[in-house]
């Protein structure tokens, strides 16, 4: 058994954004876990734990949708929060840019997964970059005033390879490597 997802990998120049913008936020407190710099990444389907023999099929299903999609560019765009109405649980960091082209894989990707058994997404699909999650939220405000004050600086990247993780919990975290890389044709 292997705990799998697949996701965008980021550029490091990206990572050095993102983790510039969790050392602004860092003094709020919230007691959050951020997610380390060298974990980053865009999800598009996470598959949880399941036999290693299923990955090629993933990765064949993958590489058929791909054969569709030119490489898109996304932009960074703003500080948001999970869930909308409640105590904030994620602090994330928006994209903008080719939405269309990420959305419609996606959907793709998930109508090819869902004809191998693997089931769609309830929730919709809301393109972000985790920083961290947050576990006091009795002092998610703080964390939530000091986002509201930060402005997110530019940062772009090209979206032309999908890469399938393995994920390994540690109490530290998960720890990703990669599996397999698809490429945007």
């Amino acid at each position: 058994m292997i705990r799998c997802f697949l996701a965008v990998e980021l550029p490091q120049e990206i990572k050095e954004i993102l983790a510039e913008l969790q050392q602004r936020l860092r003094p709020a407190g919230a007691g959050v876990r951020w997610v380390r710099p060298e974990g980053f990444h865009l999800t598009l389907k996470f598959f949880g734990n399941m036999p290693e023999k299923n990955l090629p099929s993933l990765v064949r299903a993958a590489k058929e949708v791909s054969r569709g999609y030119s490489p898109f560019e996304l932009v960074l765009s703003g500080l948001g929060f999970f869930p909308e109405k409640g105590p904030p649980r994620v602090i994330w960091v928006g994209l903008s840019g080719g939405l269309e082209p990420l959305l419609a894989l996606q959907r793709d990707l998930e109508r090819a997964f869902e004809a191998l058994g693997f089931p769609r997404e309830k929730k919709g699909f809301h393109p972000h970059l985790t920083l961290g999650r947050i576990k006091e939220g009795r002092r998610a405000r703080e964390l939530q005033r000091c986002a509201e004050e930060l402005e997110v600086p530019t940062g772009r990247f090209q979206v032309k390879t999908l890469t399938f993780y393995r994920s390994v919990l540690h109490p530290q975290g998960a720890i990703y490597s990669s599996l397999y890389r698809v490429d945007l044709e």
